[in-house]
């Protein structure tokens, strides 16, 4: 929004990197949130194309300036999902974290109707790095918090002893089988 874009989408690959999918969106219209809840693009299909397919697999952006001088380039289901969002221009951009794509963004201008250029493409390209840090942060953030829920139901659970302690030798943490034992 501040950026000056009408909308927004972010695209994330899943797991297996087979399909991107819709992660977050501004500036769409509400009833068309639940249909974008069900867009994806299939990774794993050779015959899978399109521009957004496309910027994820060769890591380049894409400005596309008027949608239907691409048809040719669009899967007839890729067509339809942009005639269903009244997409005319876009700019695709791909979210890479230390050379691996995690996804793409994409915004477009549908009610200004002001036109996307080379430069809102530079921006993207800036500001795309910073989302794929936030995104590789939030994954490091999920799996350090299962970690350490997992560390405290084996150690509540267990039989023995089981204690940590700071720089300071001070006891940080001694888990309910202290009291049985002593």
């Amino acid at each position: 929004k501040r950026l000056d874009f009408d909308r927004g989408m972010i695209m994330l690959a899943n797991k297996d990197k087979t399909r991107l999918v819709y992660k977050a969106g501004f500036g769409h219209k509400l009833n068309a949130e639940s249909s974008k809840q069900m867009i994806e693009f299939h990774l794993d299909k050779p015959e899978s194309k399109g521009v957004v397919v496309e910027c994820f697999r060769n890591m380049k952006p894409v400005l596309v300036d008027n949608i239907s001088e691409y048809e040719n380039l669009f899967s007839e289901r890729s067509r339809g999902v942009a005639r269903s969002m009244d997409v005319n221009s876009f700019i695709c951009v791909p979210i890479v974290f230390e050379n691996d794509c995690r996804g793409v963004l994409m915004v477009d201008n549908i009610r200004s109707k002001r036109p996307l250029t080379e430069s809102d493409m530079s921006l993207l390209m800036g500001i795309a790095p910073q989302v794929a840090i936030s995104i590789a942060n939030a994954i490091l953030y999920e799996k350090t918090r299962n970690s350490e829920e997992m560390f405290r139901n084996l150690s509540d659970n267990a039989p023995d002893i089981i204690f940590t302690i700071d720089h300071q030798v001070i006891f940080t943490y001694i888990n309910p089988a202290w009291e049985r034992i002593l």
